[in-house]
């Protein structure tokens, strides 16, 4: 383990409750309490075709905006950000991405914001996405704490798991930028079932320890039918 790992562990247990358990699980037993959580395979696989609307503040400068997203795991995203005097559009297609900022023409996303893209969908990942991955998971355990840890990419992603309710309460999402890495952490909060299947309703995002926005989920269809085109820059 090197010393980023190792830093990323500790840091990231010390945000797990505290607790204690006899019997720890094994990686396996861990991914099947979720699968049952969320609602079991049936419900969760329509969390592979999902469209989203989310009611966000940026709390730098206090700026309300929307948030809108279109999912298809594990390869493809498409996020429209639209704030009061801008409009940025996301696309991430499998190992192509583009940015459109208001009209202007799509441009090919720089390295950064490629993984920020990639990031942002392994934090949207399923129970089921995480066990396909079983061979690129960790377990991370210490008494009653839990948290999965995958690296794909070159990118990191750690869920935070809690064992009392097996429900993904926390993704901290680790960039290396010029040799740095750089961490993100979303909260998920407002947990209910729809349609079946377990979903969070409300965000909070931190970036640097920093408070950066909260987002509440405004509308949601799963099973969504997807356009290819979503996915593809006009």
């Amino acid at each position: 383990m090197t010393i980023l790992s190792r830093t990323l562990c500790l840091w990231f247990l010390a945000l797990l409750p505290a607790g204690a358990g006899a019997n720890p699980p094994d990686l396996a037993t861990v991914l099947d309490h979720l699968i049952r959580s969320y609602g079991g395979e049936e419900n969760i696989r329509k969390l592979d075709n999902v469209y989203q609307e989310w009611r966000f503040v940026a709390l730098r400068g206090n700026r309300h905006g929307i948030d809108v997203r279109s999912i298809r795991l594990p390869r493809q995203l498409r996020v429209e950000l639209t704030y009061p005097d801008k409009q940025e559009t996301r696309i991430l297609n499998g190992d192509t991405s583009h940015v459109i900022f208001g009209d202007e023409p799509a441009r090919t996303a720089g390295q950064h914001q490629r993984d920020a893209m990639r990031l942002q969908l392994m934090r949207l990942y399923t129970p089921l996405t995480l066990r396909d991955r079983i061979d690129s998971l960790t377990l991370i355990l210490e008494g009653r704490n839990c948290a999965l840890s995958l690296i794909e990419n070159g990118l990191r992603a750690d869920y935070l798991v809690n064992m009392d309710t097996w429900r993904i309460e926390k993704v901290v999402g680790t960039l290396t930028v010029n040799g740095a890495g750089m961490r993100f952490l979303t909260e998920y909060s407002d947990f209910e079932f729809h349609e079946g299947a377990l979903i969070h309703r409300k965000e909070n995002k931190f970036a640097g320890g920093v408070h950066t926005a909260v987002l509440q989920l405004h509308r949601i269809t799963l099973d969504a039918e997807l356009d290819t085109g979503s996915f593809l820059p006009r």
